[in-house]
């Protein structure tokens, strides 16, 4: 079996690639092996490509529970395991209940963000990564991965939407 190429065209506006990464969905090239880098954060409508969801905001909201739990525990619980009866006052405070209860919760929210972060993009990611200079420079590139059969029509259609500097990327570290 032929091992698949790697392709990258660089275009000078967005409507180009939209009109590129189009084509190309035509052609047959599946969703997966098309990425877009640019150094400009475009909407992924603009540039054609679906609608990415996050999980970004379900990962906050869990460590929001998880920290509403733990504040609850501490400040409800801890009474209850080991109770101390101080001036006729009741075991459960409302007072620090709720600002322990917050404080954990947003630490909660932090936490898991962060990592939630971390997470979803792959970082750390080591090794060497397919670049081009002149994304940094302000052209959109499209890198695509396509089979040996298909390399020179995907850089006929590269060309037509106006795509220049069509190469296939080495690896090299960034």
């Amino acid at each position: 079996m032929a091992k698949d190429t790697v392709l990258m065209g660089l275009f000078n506006k967005a409507d180009h690639t939209a009109n590129t990464v189009e084509a190309l969905e035509k052609m047959g090239i599946a969703d997966d092996d098309v990425a877009i880098l640019s150094g400009i954060p475009y909407p992924a409508e603009i540039l054609g490509r679906p609608l990415v969801w996050e999980r970004i905001p379900v990962i906050a909201l869990s460590g929001a529970v998880i920290g509403f739990l733990i504040g609850i525990f501490l400040v409800a619980g801890t009474p209850q395991l080991y109770p101390v009866h101080v001036g006729g006052q009741g075991l459960l405070p409302i007072p620090p209940l709720a600002v322990i209860t917050y404080e954990l919760t947003m630490l909660g929210i932090i936490v898991s963000t962060f990592l939630g972060v971390l997470w979803e993009s792959f970082f750390p990611s080591y090794g060497p990564k397919r670049y081009d200079r002149l994304v940094t420079e302000g052209h959109i590139g499209i890198l695509l991965r396509c089979t040996p059969e298909q390399v020179s029509l995907v850089k006929e259609v590269l060309k037509e939407n106006g795509g220049h500097h069509i190469h296939t990327p080495e690896r090299r570290p960034l």
